[in-house]
């Protein structure tokens, strides 16, 4: 049998001629064409060739065929007239980087041999379709079950695993496929494609080189995205979003010497959301420009009120994260400029902090704005080295001033020998190169030493400080400050440069209490030599007590300040109850004892409903004396002495009730209700109550020493985003999900 090629272009062409002509009509369609070219031929006939049904790149149906192909399949399902389908969807993953860094033409030359590959491992009746790009979707008819669908689906894995050998490279894909399976519900081509496409976008979440059957648990999950994606899309206009700022300090000897901004979203009904939440669907979204331009200008006029405000604080430098769209914007250096100009924040005073990935997708450009700012003063940072597409090469092309040492070397530099010498080798790398090093996540003394000894240059981490809001910061300042001036009046032989925080402070209070046990055995020793000689006893007895005095006193004198300081940091100053950081102490202290004793821990989380409505409505000053009544009603509740209430964040209050089960922490949960309706605070622009109600989560478990609260507080914050679901002014028990009002 004769089999003969004709391209699409080519077929098209010859319809067209030979349109009128019945006879080479018949002759063309006993000729034995490929299955694709073949389909193209009799759609292009079906239509009198006016559509355009094929792609011209790989000679493959396109989009149009499709749409069309699941139409027909569509009616013939509801006529019970067709077998079961199923559509996949295949995406390149990272095809821009293959687009961007090989030579000219490859890409389209990678395509078309991706098409070709694709066809020669499929059936003769099943569909391959070329969306566009790095798209391509594969119609399998006639399937069995789902059990052959992923058959096939790892067959194609197979040989796409393997290298395409074009124009002399060798280029290796990844590929991530979704699969949506026929059903009557479907009504419109799109609705098929939509949940392929899902299912593919939920196989990119898992990893590359993977694929996904579609099921309504992705479509609920993609549901609560398009919710959370509209949030995102108002919570600019509607001020939801906040600074957090982490001390980035001197490892010599813990001087701050300026911050990282660190966003985060307090969203109305989800409570306080961290990047890792939000970021990527900011960046899928295209919002991160908008969020970026907040963060840097927020950030930047912060750092310049601190420095007008703490003139003997060596704050030198604010850090800004910046995505890589952001960066690559043809008017960000604008921005730029206009930002320093608006906020007055001199250009040395700024380091802007880019990720590898975000610097290999256009290298050129990226190197050109690089320049650019820099040219203005403007300091940079390569955050998370070492966890992207690292290269040594990005080190000399790039004019990088800082190398930021990701947190997950830090934490497994003690694991072996191995791994501190990979954190050794890149500070040295660094500094070599003329550049600083700044280590994430030092969370231990022995890694500050450690780094200390590598002569890495800043550190950051819990260890010092975690991030603070901006009254947090100022508190931090004042504190540091106050204990500097304190620390060189008593104590002038100490380094005049050396900084204090509240830890340091706590280390200095046991050196002391060292010092004086020494000077007891200092007295000892004396009263024996005392007892040997009368001469000059008077002397120096007198010596020794004033010794003993003066070193009593600078204790007692820093044990004030420490007292001052650890109430500044653990007391919210608006309710004067316990604020975040003393819960996060708390919370851990409860848990680890709870394990040892093997005693429930319960935790109720309660937000005041409508809270903004009220501050809308009243202003803050009664937003302010609403909150402190609300703060007093849940202090009053609690008669154990281990019970803790503290606030967590805006209207949102935390209570953690140790050697309490669920039914306890109900009774505590109906207290608080009863109490609240009773103190009866007007709301007038509530929606369902004339007064100030409140929603409660309520979670209750018996820790384990091999787990950590963060399961506790995930399940009370869902329990009371259910509350609030419900219709508000209840509380919902984590264990059943049951609400009560």
């Amino acid at each position: 049998m004769l089999f003969l090629f004709y391209p699409p272009a080519v077929l098209k062409l010859l319809l067209n001629k030979i349109q009128t002509s019945i006879s080479l009509l018949q002759t063309l369609e006993r000729v034995n064409l490929p299955f694709s070219t073949m389909l193209i031929y009799k759609q292009l006939k079906g239509k009198s060739m006016q559509g355009d049904f094929y792609d011209r790149l790989t000679r493959l149906p396109n989009r149009c065929f499709l749409a069309q192909e699941l139409s027909q399949k569509f009616n013939s399902v509801k006529q019970n007239l067709t077998e079961s389908f199923a559509v996949l969807l295949l995406d390149l993953d990272r095809f821009q980087v293959v687009d961007d860094n090989l030579a000219y033409g490859i890409e389209d030359q990678l395509i078309i041999a991706l098409a070709r590959r694709l066809e020669a491992y499929t059936r003769h009746h099943d569909i391959v379709v070329h969306l566009g790009s790095g798209e391509f979707a594969i119609l399998l008819n006639s399937i069995k079950d789902v059990s052959y669908v992923q058959q096939i689906a790892e067959r194609i894995y197979k040989e796409l695993v393997l290298p395409f050998y074009i124009k002399g490279h060798e280029v290796f894909i990844n590929v991530c496929i979704g699969i949506a399976l026929s059903k009557k519900d479907y009504q419109q081509p799109e609705d098929i494609l939509r949940d392929a496409d899902i299912a593919m976008h939920y196989a990119k979440k898992l990893g590359r080189s993977c694929y996904q059957i579609f099921n309504t648990a992705m479509h609920d999950e993609a549901v609560e995205v398009l919710k959370l994606e509209n949030d995102l899309r108002r919570a600019i206009e509607r001020q939801e979003f906040r600074l957090h700022y982490q001390p980035i300090v001197l490892l010599e000897n813990k001087q701050i010497v300026g911050f990282e901004a660190l966003v985060r979203w307090q969203h109305p009904q989800r409570g306080l959301m961290y990047p890792s939440e939000f970021i990527s669907l900011a960046e899928e979204t295209g919002l991160i420009t908008a969020l970026d331009y907040w963060v840097l200008r927020e950030a930047c006029h912060q750092m310049r009120t601190w420095q007008l405000k703490f003139p003997d604080a060596s704050l030198d430098t604010i850090s800004v994260n910046i995505s890589g769209k952001q960066l690559l914007r043809s008017d960000f250096l604008d921005q730029v400029k206009q930002v320093l100009q608006e906020t007055k924040l001199e250009p040395h005073c700024l380091k802007l902090e880019i990720t590898e990935s975000s610097l290999i997708k256009n290298i050129s450009t990226a190197v050109n704005i690089i320049e650019e700012l820099k040219a203005l003063g403007i300091q940079f940072s390569m955050d998370d080295f070492g966890t992207g597409y690292s290269s040594l090469s990005y080190l000399y092309n790039f004019p990088i001033n800082t190398l930021k040492l990701d947190r997950s070397f830090i934490q497994k530099m003690n694991e072996s020998r191995q791994k501190l010498e990979i954190v050794k080798a890149i500070v040295t790398l660094a500094l070599n190169l003329d550049m600083e090093v700044v280590a994430e996540g030092i969370e231990t003394a022995n890694q500050h030493a450690q780094l200390k000894v590598l002569k890495c240059t800043y550190g950051q981490g819990f260890l010092f400080s975690k991030a603070l809001e901006r009254q947090g910061v100022e508190v931090f300042l004042e504190s540091e400050l106050l204990a500097q001036k304190y620390y060189k009046q008593t104590k002038p032989q100490y380094n005049s440069e050396e900084q204090f925080s509240r830890e340091q402070l706590l280390i200095h209070i046991e050196r002391l209490k060292q010092e004086l046990e020494e000077l007891k055995q200092e007295k000892t020793d004396l009263e024996i030599l005392l007892e040997m000689t009368n001469e000059h006893s008077s002397v120096v007895e007198l010596e020794l007590h004033k010794e003993i005095s003066d070193h009593q006193k600078a204790e007692a004198a820093l044990q004030e300040v420490n007292k001052k300081l650890q109430s500044l940091s653990c007391i919210d100053s608006l309710t004067q109850i316990a604020n975040r950081r003393r819960f996060d102490q708390a919370i851990a202290q409860e848990w680890w004892r709870m394990a040892r004793e093997k005693h429930p821990l319960a935790l109720i989380f309660c937000d005041v409903d409508y809270f903004k409505k009220y501050n809308d409505c009243y202003g803050h000053q009664a937003g302010d004396f609403c909150l402190k009544q609300v703060a007093q009603i849940i202090s009053s509740v609690l008669d154990r002495p281990g019970d803790l209430v503290a606030r967590y964040g805006g209207e949102e209050f935390a209570v953690i009730l140790p050697n309490t089960d669920s039914e306890g922490a109900t009774k505590v949960a109906q207290k608080i209700q009863l109490q609240l309706r009773n103190a009866q605070l007007v709301h007038g622009d509530s929606a369902i109550s004339d007064y100030v109600t409140m929603s409660l989560g309520i979670a209750s478990t018996i820790p384990t020493p091999e787990s950590n609260p963060d399961a506790l507080i995930a399940k009370a914050d869902k329990a009371l985003y259910q509350a609030k679901m419900q219709g508000r002014d209840r509380f919902v028990l984590s264990k059943t999900g049951d609400s009560n009002q």
